[in-house]
């Protein structure tokens, strides 16, 4: 019986909520997923509605009460909005629903872009000018921080433990130096992240615009391996972190996007630049199936789906240049990974 499986929890791309085309009352949950290793839960990402999501997979059979119990660590893509919004109810539903106590939860991310991408617009100010890009750790405690008058009640009036002592912050940067000058994803060797006696995590460079460090991440077990993209245009880092890899779990845009974000068209200049930026940030659906063709992957799983709004038959049929297995992402949707 395996040890490990996958579970995606949101599959949303995107900061808004889509209902799904003929369902004006359902839509997809935002970008999380976790990576179930001997009962430790791994997760990645923490998008809209990730502790709802987490309570009704109900992994390790604690119902409400215990959700949580399981949760091992937390590994961030990058520091967009769609990927961290539901970060902070984590730990606020974690005091009721089984956050771990013994050990701290680890919760791994990108390190600081350091300087902007760009001269801000004038009238147009920045958010903190006086540190515009924080990574990881600063970006959690500034999170937790601004709950300051709820969390200090509940420690004085109800006992409950500081949050801070609950996990435990580390920010990831590539062991060598970039140059963000000529580009935000030079070639890089995987490196390492965290390994136990379980799970093995190392992590590579990905392009998604301006945004620094993006980063996919791969879990070694003893049943198997997967690989997380992150969100990024088709990229060689990638390739070579997934090579071999059982599972591929890669974001995706629909190809037509412009289509379905403004109609058929024709597009004016403005349109046509505003789907320019988004699909070159993105993988779309004529160029996944050669990523997961490159990497020599068995399974791809694709996830962080643009529009949202598109239901699973409309993605079946577009990937193309994959022999393995193509599987697209459902809310709650399970994998296991076949016993080695």
């Amino acid at each position: 019986m395996s040890r490990t499986r996958l579970i995606l929890l949101g599959t949303a791309g995107g900061s808004a909520t889509f209902p799904l085309d003929g369902s004006p009352t359902v839509a997809r949950q935002g970008i999380a997923s976790a990576l179930v290793v001997d009962g430790q839960v791994h997760l990645v990402d923490a998008g809209q509605g990730v502790a709802r999501q987490l309570t009704f997979a109900d992994i390790g059979g604690h119902g409400p009460a215990g959700a949580f119990s399981g949760l091992r660590g937390i590994y961030l893509t990058h520091l967009h909005s769609d990927h961290t919004m539901d970060l902070a109810n984590l730990v606020h539903c974690g005091f009721l629903q089984g956050w771990p106590q013994d050990v701290p939860v680890d919760v791994w991310g990108p390190g600081s872009r350091g300087p902007l991408a760009a001269v801000p617009t004038p009238g147009n100010p920045v958010v903190r000018p006086s540190e515009p890009t924080p990574g990881t750790s600063t970006f959690v405690r500034h999170l937790l921080e601004a709950f300051a008058t709820d969390l200090n009640d509940r420690i004085l009036a109800a006992g409950r433990r500081n949050p801070f002592a609950l996990l435990r912050s580390h920010d990831l940067l590539p062991p060598v130096p970039v140059d963000l000058d000529r580009g935000t994803c030079p070639t890089v060797d995987p490196w390492l992240v965290m390994q136990d006696d379980t799970v093995r995590v190392t992590a590579t460079l990905v392009e998604h615009g301006a945004m620094f460090p993006c980063l996919a991440y791969r879990f070694d077990t003893a049943d198997g391996s997967v690989v997380f993209s992150g969100d990024t245009v088709p990229s060689e880092n990638l390739v070579r972190l997934a090579s071999g890899a059982d599972v591929l779990v890669h974001e995706v845009i629909d190809a037509r996007y412009g289509s379905w974000q403004f109609g058929p068209g024709p597009l004016g200049p403005a349109q046509e630049r505003a789907v320019a930026t988004v699909l070159g940030k993105h993988t779309s659906t004529d160029q996944v199936g050669a990523v997961a063709q490159a990497a020599g992957v068995g399974t791809l799983v694709l996830t962080h789906l643009v529009p949202a709004s598109l239901p699973t038959e409309h993605w079946e049929s577009l990937v193309t240049g994959f022999d393995g297995r193509v599987v697209v992402g459902e809310d709650l949707l399970e994998l296991d990974l076949a016993p080695r």
